[in-house]
Formats: structure tokens, sequence, C-alpha cells
């Protein structure tokens, strides 16, 4: 009886041995602090509160590095491009980058040692990607692998210990160009917005301008002085504005910059504006092709659209170009005043 009652203490103190490294193990799986990694349970990179503050921000990838600024008091496009040129920015693609910041969450975290900095690629980053905010303290996030099995990627953020293996980001910044970070639309014309507004058939300024738009004291009036009655001339400014490029040739090769010159010195139209500024813009439009160097047109007609003295030409498809062959008569008729 005594042996049974023996086995049976025995048996007993066993299984409590079983339990108790079981919940150790189970503690430490939850929990671990191990010397290789730091498992972190899905803890958000960034805070809203740190993202709000962000007022100017700079990436470096393979396409090149640009930089870009938030306009607080241009609430319907905050953020424009100011390097490698001036000019509006795709809002769609900040909101979301900001949006992907916002929710990618950490899985692990690894110490800074050179084996993961050479291991996760943080040595030889995909994209370098700096957060400046109100106060000019620069986050710097330089993000390394990135897994397309589980869909993660390698960070290593400034003024933070450890490497963070997280969610990778829903905006891929490697692959971005300067085609998917600006504005596609090529002008931004309202009747408010420009004082006047010109088309020249050929490739130079004449005297006498196929159409010809001029704003004073807030009325319409043709070149010879002729008010208009305004039918369609807004509609006509907003399917300008609508235009849109398929490429855009902001750092060109030089065989580019001979094609294009070519086409700029044979322009079929030449567009002048004027904004409410007092500010000239003048843009040349090519004639039709099917062809140029390093860019697949795949055998469809494009036009080039070139703004003077900016380095920046605007490829656009056929179909827009009969809208700057449209006559005065077609927009309002005009009297005398």
């Amino acid at each position: 009886m005594s042996k049974r009652k023996l086995a049976s203490n025995l048996i007993l103190f066993l299984f409590f041995i079983l339990v108790s490294v079981a919940a150790l193990f189970s503690d430490i799986f939850q929990n671990p602090l191990k010397t290789g990694s730091q498992f972190v349970e899905q803890a958000k990179v960034f805070s809203q509160n740190e993202l709000e503050s962000i007022n100017r921000l700079s990436f470096k990838n393979k396409s090149g590095e640009f930089t870009f600024e938030r306009n607080v008091n241009n609430q319907k496009s905050p953020w424009h491009m100011v390097s490698p040129r001036a000019v509006s920015t795709n809002s769609i693609f900040i909101e979301k980058l900001f949006d992907s910041l916002g929710t990618i969450k950490i899985k692990k975290v690894f110490p800074e040692e050179k084996i993961n900095l050479s291991n996760f690629s943080i040595d030889k980053p995909t994209t370098l990607l700096n957060l400046y905010d109100k106060k000019g303290k620069i986050l710097t996030i330089t993000v390394g692998l990135m897994n397309s099995i589980d869909n993660t990627t390698y960070l290593k953020i400034s003024q933070r210990p450890g490497i963070f293996h997280s969610e990778a980001p829903s905006l891929s910044l490697e692959n971005a160009t300067i085609l998917d970070l600006t504005e596609s639309q090529i002008f931004s014309i309202t009747s408010e917005k420009i004082n006047s507004f010109k088309i020249y058939l050929g490739n130079k300024k004449s005297d006498k301008a196929q159409l010809e738009l001029i704003k004073k004291n807030g009325a319409w009036q043709n070149g010879v002085g002729e008010a208009i009655v305004i039918t369609k001339i807004d509609d006509f400014l907003q399917e300008l504005s609508k235009l849109k490029s398929s490429f855009i040739l902001d750092k060109q090769t030089e065989t580019q910059k001979k094609q294009t010159s070519l086409l700029s010195k044979n322009s079929q139209y030449i567009l002048s504006i004027e904004d409410n500024k007092g500010t000239t813009t003048d843009y040349s439009v090519s004639a039709l092709i099917k062809s140029l160097s390093d860019i697949d047109l795949k055998g469809e007609e494009y036009f080039i659209i070139d703004q003077f003295n900016s380095g920046t030409c605007y490829i656009v498809k056929k179909e827009f170009f009969e809208i700057f062959n449209t006559k005065l008569e077609s927009l309002g008729k005009t009297h005398k005043n």
C-alpha cells in the first residue's frame, strides 16, 4: 500500500514539474527577451502625433532623391515637391505614404550587430526616408530587405535602438518614380486664376493669336476688345485642367534632349498663360509622334508639351490634341463695348 502511495505521489510530483515547465516556456514565448532578438506584441512603429508634426520629408531610392514640403495654408493640396524640381505633388501618393507609416506594426526587434546590418540589408538600404518635424527634428528611416513571402521588411529608425522586423508598408517607396510622385495634371487653370490665355498657331508668338481670351475688370474679351458672352469658357478651361500626361521627362538623356528640342522649335502650337499675379508661362505643343528615345510608346501617337525653360516635358496621348485647335466662335459670342 505504501509503495502505491509513493508511486502516486511521485507521479503527482512529476506532473507538477511538467506543468511548471510548460508555464515557464509559455511565459518565455509570450514575452521573450533573448540575446538574439526581442519579440514585440504588434506595437505600431509611429504614433499619430509624430506623423501629424511632419512638415517636410525626403527619400532616396533607385530612381533618385526627392524632397517635399507641407503648406499648411493649402488644405486642398498641402504637399508639393521642391526637389529635384518645384512641381505639384501627387497628393494621393503622399496620403498613402502617411497612412502606410501610421499602420505598420513591429513584429520583432534585432540588436544592431554588424551581421544583422548586413543580413537585413540595412547597410545597403532599398530606401532612405527622412521625416522633419516643425521643430527641425529629423527622423531617419532606413528600409532594408523586403520579404515577399510573409510581406515583411526590416527598418532602422534613428534615435531608436535595434533593427525592427515589421509589416511591409502598403506603399512601395523602393519602386517610386517621378511619374508616381508628381501630379500628372499639366495645367491648373480656372477663370479666377488667370488674366489671359492665348494659343498661337506655329512655333512663334505672332501678332495675332488663334485664340485670345483677356480678362479686364472681371469680364472676358477677345484680342480686339470685344466683350465675350461667356457660355463655354469655363468648360474649356476645365477641359484643359483635366489634361494629364502619360509620361514625364524630367531627367532627359542627350538623345531625348535633341529630339524634344527639335520638336519644340517646330511646334504646332504655343500656349501663353498669364496668371492673376502678372506672371506669364509659355508652353510649346509638338506635332504628333510615334516614337521617342528610351520611351516605349507602343506605336501609338502622342504629342509633347514643353514648358519653356523648365527642363520638363510632358508626353500626352493623341486624344487630347484637338483641344488646342479650339476657335473663339465655339466658346461664345462677342459684341462691341
